[in-house]
């Protein structure tokens, strides 16, 4: 018998699938994201038992928009994707530095919403399971969270030591 008390992301996860499997459920998600209609998604976050925890209400909303799950991909992996970074520059840096620069929960939801549209407008899928984690340690360890995304946006792959690979 296992004594780990860490919370099951993918049970979670399992939940929200089934339920947004529903169209009608999903469009309801989706109201969320506007303070007129929010109350049309309580019934659906009930039933997912997301109602009354913030990071899963979030998580919901951003599936509900774009379910695309893709393994490995963070929130500063699937930014990166949206374009090509050029002279230093990317596309994308005023956005996602705004999106790092969210110091509560709420602004950082609001910043989120709109970089998984832009996602979802790509075609770019991300992984929800690893944003539910960071989003579960962002009350305690905001910092450590934004600087792993930064470090997927900015960090430059790091060459091979091995001197034959790079003759190669």
């Amino acid at each position: 018998m296992s004594n780990d008390t860490r919370p099951d992301h993918s049970a979670y996860l399992t939940r929200l699938s089934k339920a947004l499997a529903h169209r009608g459920d999903r469009a309801a998600l989706r109201r969320y994201w506007s303070e007129t209609t929010r109350h049309q998604s309580y019934p659906v976050l009930g039933k997912i038992g997301a109602l009354e925890d913030k990071r899963k209400t979030i998580l919901a909303a951003l599936y509900a928009e774009h379910p695309e799950q893709r393994l490995g991909i963070s929130i500063g992996k699937g930014a990166l994707r949206l374009g090509k970074r050029e002279d230093g520059n990317h596309p994308y840096d005023k956005h996602f530095r705004r999106l790092l620069a969210s110091d509560d929960l709420e602004d950082l939801a609001q910043q989120l919403h709109r970089l998984v549209k832009r996602l979802s407008r790509e075609g770019i899928g991300i992984d929800y399971e690893l944003l539910q984690k960071n989003l579960n340690f962002w009350a305690n360890y905001r910092e450590d969270v934004k600087l792993r995304w930064a470090a997927d946006f900015w960090q430059a792959d790091i060459p091979n030591d091995n001197p034959q690979a790079l003759d190669a």
